[in-house]
């Protein structure tokens, strides 16, 4: 048996096997959902992707750890400088993960991250981050029983503990909670938002408008740099990396299922329901060109009225105009359009493990936590 190597990728022959390596990895594994390969190339572009601000907001280094001539395990090290900026922090993140089940091979992957955050002189490695907590993030460590939802992350069970091994510890917890779309949610609700239209009749409500996508992405950005500020790992989304998650996510949006609430006019908050597409993503297997008659099968018939389920992405509202029942409002209106056009089931994800108002809210609809996804951190050593 060869001994392991890990080298930085370099070239475009490398960065296709860093890219490939997880058909490899999950080939037996019926729950994994491959990611489409070409976002992912963009993801990791950082000369092109808005999330590295050509270099002033972050930067990444992808390793591979080879076995002789056989890849058998991969690790971005990133170090975020908007993150560093925004907390007054100086840690360095990994992503993108995936290794075999051999600790030598997760403990060579972590220590070229580790060593990679020493020479920057860093004060830690925390993640996994894909590149940030504005994009896939955490480890899955409970609810291993099926698919992901989409965007959300996926790995074997056995990833937790090769982590564990090399010295890393939870950082913060993140769940996802799964409810049933029925009408006793908005019956528990129903009361609560006509209490709150009552005392402040100036709020009002309205789904997306897709024609004026431009402005509608923007009301998000202000909403969501202002409702999350305060919120463990955020990070402020740039208009770049916000038009760009805004391009992934359009085809992918089912107009009543974003909603935007106002107050006397002003914008005040939004919510995000995306239905789970990730059905349609996993017969793609990587690319819409690799199974040409499976594509147009889903280009005939797949619409976003035909998934069987949704993710609540997120729910934000400005800070100066909480306490006004309007998160209410806003969750009860996107049951009312999940429950009319057929959804049967909503992942609430990610929440923060000490977000106590947005649990207790989710258990108010039958929500059950059923997934649990990990932040892990690791002293560097100088």
């Amino acid at each position: 048996m060869a001994a392991i190597e890990v080298r930085p990728v370099r070239g475009r022959g490398d960065l296709a096997l860093f890219i490939d390596l997880p058909w490899r990895i999950y080939r037996n594994d019926p729950n994994w959902v491959p990611p489409l390969k070409a976002s992912v190339r963009e993801l990791l572009d950082q000369e092109k992707h808005p999330f590295y601000g050509g270099g002033q907001d972050a930067e990444i280094e992808l390793f591979l750890a080879w076995e002789g001539r056989q890849v058998v395990g991969r690790v971005a090290a990133i170090l975020n400088h908007a993150h560093n900026r925004y907390h007054g922090e100086n840690i360095g993140f990994f992503g993108f993960f995936e290794s075999v089940d051999r600790m030598e091979v997760a403990e060579g992957l972590m220590a070229a991250v580790e060593a990679w955050g020493a020479g920057r002189k860093l004060d830690a490695v925390r993640g996994p981050a894909n590149p940030s907590t504005n994009y896939e993030c955490g480890l899955l460590i409970e609810g291993f029983d099926g698919p992901p939802v989409l965007m959300m992350t996926y790995n074997p069970g056995y990833y937790p503990s090769l982590l564990e091994e090399a010295g890393y510890a939870k950082v913060k917890d993140l769940y996802a909670y799964i409810s049933p779309v029925h009408g006793r949610s908005l019956d528990r609700l129903g009361r609560l938002v006509e209490r709150a239209r009552r005392k402040y009749p100036g709020v009002t409500t309205r789904k997306a408008n897709l024609k004026d996508f431009h402005g509608e992405v923007q009301l998000v950005q202000e909403i969501y740099n202002d409702a999350w500020e305060k919120n463990w790992g955020f990070i402020p989304m740039s208009e770049g990396e916000i038009n760009w998650l805004a391009r992934e996510l359009k085809p992918l949006v089912q107009p009543d299922l974003l909603r935007f609430a106002f107050l006397d006019g002003e914008v005040a908050g939004f919510i995000l329901a995306v239905p789970d597409w990730n059905p349609v993503l996993k017969d793609l297997d990587g690319s819409p060109w690799k199974h040409p008659l499976r594509t147009l099968g889903h280009l005939l018939k797949s619409k976003p009225e035909t998934m069987e389920g949704l993710r609540v992405i997120t729910m934000g509202v400005k800070q100066r105009f909480r306490k006004r029942g309007i998160e209410g409002m806003l969750v009860y209106e996107s049951i009312q359009e999940a429950l009319r056009i057929g959804y049967s089931w909503s992942e609430y994800s990610w929440i923060l493990e000490d977000n106590e108002l947005v649990k207790g809210t989710i258990k108010i609809m039958d929500g059950k936590l059923y997934r649990t996804y990990r932040f892990y951190e690791k002293p560097v050593a100088q």
